[in-house]
């Protein structure tokens, strides 16, 4: 997968957004770091990417993952098969600009599509990948996204999609509320508790953190099943926990539900929430902030970042709600 990109070296995002699509069960895992970083040292041993030095390494998290790793290039396959003589399905006219390598994953594909012209219902990726490749798998490892070979065949041209992780929540008797999104679990079970007597929302959601920006078509699910009315959400007053709603957005598909901020919730954190220092706070993109807070509430935040503090949504807990915020 990180050779399919144009660049020789690959920031720390991109490893894990590759590595959450490849295995999404470990998206909600206390280890996933760990995990990511046990498979880009096996790569490294394997001398295909080299990790940089110990200044290029975050210098928090449990563990400290690498900035950014630097590929090493492979020598281009060469096609041993004559593919002149192949019929190829419209949906592959791209098929000339592909390299070999590429030509040889996309011949199963060439002939599922003449195969199985017409209709396709729609099932789950794996399902599809064992039919064609005989591997479960293997569409999983070529994707970027909902598409292959560079955004040039989409997954629904195949007649599947990527099934996200599965969002847990907590419903409550209130249909036709909005879904609150809470970032960190023991928030999930202290809003979900409160919010069984308050009412003020269908149901509260589990984010799980990072794992939360891959989950579309999961809180689609949920807001039908709750009869939810859009979404909000409620991260850690820091910037990754506006940057996770953020990249949720902006990956969001067409149709699919956005989140906005639960600003009657942060406003609470601003006004009475713990402050922690951390100096990395004071790094931050001010127009992600202003977008997703609006140029009130935003101001405080940056006030806040530079003075290099952040506020945990555990501060507003349980006892707290129970008092009234609302």
């Amino acid at each position: 997968m990180l050779r399919r990109g144009t660049r020789k070296r690959v920031m720390l995002t991109e490893l894990r957004q590759h590595f959450f699509s490849l295995y999404p069960d470990v998206q909600n895992s206390p280890d996933r770091g760990a995990l990511l970083l046990e498979a880009l040292r096996q790569l490294e041993a394997a001398g295909a990417l080299s990790l940089p030095a110990a200044a290029s390494w975050e210098k928090i998290g449990v563990p400290p993952l690498p900035q950014w790793v630097l590929l090493t290039r492979e020598p281009k396959a060469v096609s041993s098969r004559d593919l002149r003589g192949v019929t190829w399905a419209p949906e592959l006219g791209f098929w000339p600009d592909l390299r070999p390598g590429q030509l040889e994953a996309m011949l199963p594909i060439n002939e599922f599509l003449l195969r199985r012209r017409g209709s396709l219902m729609v099932v789950p990726i794996k399902e599809r990948s064992l039919e064609i490749y005989g591997d479960e798998k293997r569409l999983d490892g070529m994707c970027t996204g909902d598409s292959l070979f560079g955004g040039r065949l989409q997954l629904s041209t195949l007649g599947c999609f990527r099934v996200p992780q599965p969002l847990p929540y907590r419903m409550a008797d209130a249909p036709g509320k909005p879904v609150l999104v809470v970032e960190n679990h023991n928030s999930f079970w202290s809003f979900g508790e409160w919010n069984q007597q308050a009412r003020c929302y269908s149901a509260i959601v589990y984010g799980s953190g990072e794992a939360f920006r891959l989950t579309g078509r999961a809180l689609q699910q949920v807001l039908y099943q709750v009869a939810g009315s859009g979404a909000e959400y409620l991260g850690d007053l820091d910037p990754k926990g506006v940057r996770i709603p953020d990249e949720f957005n902006r990956s969001a598909e067409a149709g699919s539900p956005q989140v906005r901020p639960a600003l009657i919730f942060y406003q609470w954190l601003l006004t009475h929430g713990v402050r922690r220092h951390r100096p990395e706070c004071a790094s931050f993109e001010s127009d992600s902030v202003a977008e997703w807070f609006g140029a009130e509430l935003a101001a405080q935040v940056v006030e806040l970042w530079q003075s290099e503090h952040w506020i945990p949504q555990e501060s507003l807990g349980f006892e707290q709600l129970s008092v009234g915020v609302l």
